[in-house]
């Protein structure tokens, strides 16, 4: 398995240049040192279509399960908030899996 890659608190960062279906790179968030519940937001640009899955693994990346089906389906900004029934856990294993792709698309990240 590739090294995963640490998402920090407050930077925006340039996830991942995708251009096929199948796995992305895998990531993970780090801590909040204020230990409070945090958020994210999800940036897609580019392409022409696009569908991906937000999978989550807490087995260090042995197994991945679809953990926000079809989080991303167009061009634009999706969040992943700190309350309801998805939320982000820090130190856990994330990867979009993507579905459907037509194009190269950009995928960008930021916390909080």
């Amino acid at each position: 398995m590739a090294a995963s890659q640490s998402i920090p608190t407050g930077i925006p960062i340039l996830l991942e240049t995708i251009s096929g279906t199948g796995a992305g790179s895998t990531f993970s968030f780090q801590s909040d040192p204020a230990a409070t519940d945090f958020s994210a937001i999800f940036q897609a640009t580019s392409g022409t279509t696009i569908s991906a899955d937000l999978q989550v693994s807490l087995d260090g990346g042995l197994t991945f399960t679809n953990y926000v089906p079809t989080l991303i389906t167009a061009a634009g900004a999706k969040a992943v908030n700190a309350s309801g029934s998805t939320p982000l856990v820090a130190g856990a294993l994330y990867r979009f899996n993507y579905t459907t792709l037509t194009g190269t698309w950009k995928i960008y990240v930021t916390s909080n």
